[in-house]
């Protein structure tokens, strides 16, 4: 995040921004992480729901590698200083963009718009789910740092982020490339190397209450007590992501933002295509487990990266105008010039 005065050029490109006029709860800048780096005792982090970062970042045109604004719970409301391409997706947050007249016009995710300079973008409570993700066009140029834009510092009232200008019309992806969240289906694990040690291999059956204070790192779970059998030797193991642990006889299952060494036993791992589940299970929310073979979930993975990688790919085509669209800074109702009038 940089000042209002200076954000000027990146990597030699003019730069436009947005500036935070009232913050919400834990925003941060996030992208792909910094895989690779674990072994120098640096969390992977990035975008918690890997499919709604993506989703926002293709209705604008971009890669999956280009920085979103993550928005936790209550978005917050923001003004743009140049016009930008903007997109929302993930949990269901209420979008109002405010003209410099007052008049209002009102989102729901996913969608794509456009802002004019001086335009405020207000984003209520999610109704549903936790975190949503807001990207614009050319991605948030945060400073890159081991890679990546991802930060763990939340924003603040007066921060500043810069922007490529751009514009886009009101687009919806479709229905065909939304990828819904079933918040019924019991989260998939495998065994996790200290699954020897449960008292009860069956602990799966019960079920977890999503915790208050669970956050990027983490999510605490409350329900019946898992019994582990104690090492007093029991060396710290690499955890990641998806990794279940247990303290206090309580499952904790890691969250993006974790750390590269754990100490409790670690008994279960969540399988990839379901973290961002997790990344959307809000306080109070009721949480099962159904064990997997290792087999199972590399087939899940496989399914899952072919099938976003296809939805990215069709969003343009499938892209929907909405009616009542601002026209783009002197380009009628369209992108930026040289860009035609769809995401891409």
């Amino acid at each position: 995040m940089r000042s209002a005065v200076d954000v000027a050029v990146d990597d030699g490109e003019a730069i436009g921004a947005l500036t935070v006029l009232r913050a919400g709860v834990g925003g941060r800048v996030q992208d792909l992480g910094r895989p690779g780096h674990r072994h120098r005792g640096v969390p992977e982090g990035g975008a918690f729901d890997l499919p709604s970062h993506a989703l926002a970042n293709a209705m604008v045109g971009n890669g999956p590698e280009a920085a979103s604004l993550e928005l936790t719970l209550f978005g917050g409301s923001f003004r743009a200083e140049v016009p930008l391409a903007v997109a929302l997706a993930g949990a269901p947050m209420p979008a109002t963009r405010r003209g410099t007249d007052g008049s209002p016009r009102r989102f729901s995710p996913p969608i794509a718009f456009g802002m004019r300079a001086g335009d405020v973008l207000e984003l209520g409570g999610a109704a549903s789910g936790v975190r949503t993700y807001l990207a614009v066009r050319g991605g948030w140029r945060s400073p890159v740092v081991l890679g990546s834009r991802s930060e763990e510092r939340p924003i603040r009232p007066g921060d500043v982020l810069p922007a490529v200008p751009g514009w886009s019309p009101v687009r919806w992806p479709g229905p065909d490339v939304i990828d819904p969240v079933d918040d019924e289906a019991p989260i998939r694990v495998v065994d996790g190397p200290d699954a020897g040690l449960l008292d009860d291999r069956r602990w799966h059956r019960h079920a977890f209450e999503v915790l208050p204070e669970s956050d990027r790192m983490g999510l605490r779970l409350d329900g019946p007590e898992v019994g582990v059998s104690a090492l007093a030797d029991r060396l710290s193991v690499p955890v990641s992501p998806g990794a279940v642990q247990v303290s206090g006889g309580r499952p904790i299952v890691l969250g993006v933002a974790c750390g590269t060494m754990g100490g409790y036993p670690y008994v279960a791992h969540v399988v990839s295509v379901d973290l961002r589940r997790l990344a959307q299970a809000r306080p109070g929310r009721p949480i099962r487990f159904r064990p997997i073979s290792l087999e199972h979930a590399r087939r899940l993975d496989r399914a899952d990266r072919l099938r976003r990688s296809r939805s990215r790919l069709r969003v343009a085509s499938l892209s929907r105008d909405v009616p009542g669209g601002l026209p783009g800074p002197g380009s009628g109702n369209s992108a930026l010039p040289g860009r035609g009038g769809s995401v891409s």
